[in-house]
């Protein structure tokens, strides 16, 4: 059973607060400074072959986070070789202010309670890919979903 009580995404507002600012084209900026926190993964991670330092993602969800990379790192034994074999090493993004693909709502990204992994090789809507139970069992245990449609994707919040 999940640790965590995460919100449907119609509350992710009440939740998470809200991520809009005058502009709808943009996130606010207090908001952003307010809610958002950086977290070190346990193993090295690259975006697009760059190792990355931090993950950018709202300080509810840092603690979970925290907690599902190290068991991955714990589940691989902390074969870093493994890690890359089961694509968890490639970070494809967490945090950006955005609306879902082809909707008029914000993205789990928007509110910083998303993360994307190895995006190439799970594109959405086109792949029947998924990532080793281990990888899924770590977000899951937390009450991360993984949408059917996008198994790149792992979000802090439940549908509907």
């Amino acid at each position: 059973m999940s640790k965590n009580n995460w919100p449907k995404q119609s509350a992710m507002d009440a939740f998470y607060g809200n991520p809009r600012s005058t502009h709808p084209d943009q996130a606010n900026p207090a908001w952003e400074a307010a809610n958002l926190t950086r977290i070190k993964p346990p193993f090295k991670m690259y975006f697009e072959g760059v190792l990355i330092k931090s993950i950018r993602i709202h300080k509810k969800c840092a603690a979970s986070l925290k907690r599902i990379l190290a068991a991955i790192f714990a589940a691989a034994k902390g074969d870093l070789g493994k890690l890359h074999l089961w694509l968890i090493d490639i970070f494809s993004g967490s945090y950006v202010f955005r609306l879902k693909r082809g909707s008029a709502t914000l993205s789990c990204h928007a509110y910083g309670a998303a993360i994307d992994f190895a995006a190439a090789s799970f594109p959405m809507g086109q792949s029947k890919r998924r990532f080793v139970p281990e990888v899924v069992k770590a977000f899951t245990d937390e009450g991360w979903v993984n949408l059917k449609d996008d198994p790149m994707h792992f979000q802090a919040a439940s549908i509907g």
